[in-house]
């Protein structure tokens, strides 16, 4: 069955256990985390930072980014063990019309998390609701170099599509190959 944007309001919140059986709870991001959204990502570790598209750790950036998931842009499902943010999902959509039905897909979990299953589960909330967001294929793009990200991205049925030598510029200047994955939905 393929959910409706409707339907994702009696989709969340959800309930589901890690591997060392910790309950979390997924749920859609709400202008109200605007903080423990940045307190997620000031602790990250810098490694991290290094990677992402954008900086999390910035007021304005985090901003931004709840700005485009209130216009329908951008869905962000966090998941949450208590009251702590412990990572998030997010479906990037893309309202040019020759790309219209592809998104990308960026998943974070919070170091303490990692080798939970919790990226996994993400991922699943995001391919489960990116019908209703008229994608039909998911993307991921990373580093070449991130590892853990590509191994995690080909268990998950993504396949290379491209990789863009030179594409990305770390926050050292350093040039990195870009790698596109990509999985039908």
């Amino acid at each position: 069955m393929t959910l409706s944007r409707e339907d994702l309001a009696f989709r969340y919140p959800t309930n589901d256990l890690l591997r060392d059986s910790t309950a979390v709870v997924f749920r859609p991001v709400l202008p109200a985390d605007r903080e423990h959204l940045i307190g997620f990502a000031r602790a990250l570790e810098e490694e991290d930072l290094l990677f992402l598209r954008e900086d999390i750790t910035s007021p304005a950036v985090v901003d931004g980014w709840l700005e485009d998931v209130e216009k329908g842009e951008t869905f962000t499902v966090i998941a949450e063990v208590g009251d702590r943010i412990v990572g998030y999902g997010s479906l990037h959509t893309e309202p040019a019309r020759w790309t219209r039905h592809v998104g990308e897909i960026r998943l974070n979990v919070h170091p303490d998390y990692r080798g939970t299953g919790l990226g996994g589960l993400l991922a699943g909330e995001i391919r489960a609701v990116a019908p209703a967001f008229g994608v039909r294929t998911l993307s991921a793009q990373m580093p070449v170099d991130q590892l853990t990200a590509r191994t995690v991205f080909e268990r998950l049925g993504f396949r290379y599509q491209a990789i863009l030598p030179g594409w990305v510029m770390d926050r050292d200047g350093r040039d990195l190959d870009l790698l596109i994955m990509a999985r039908e939905i």
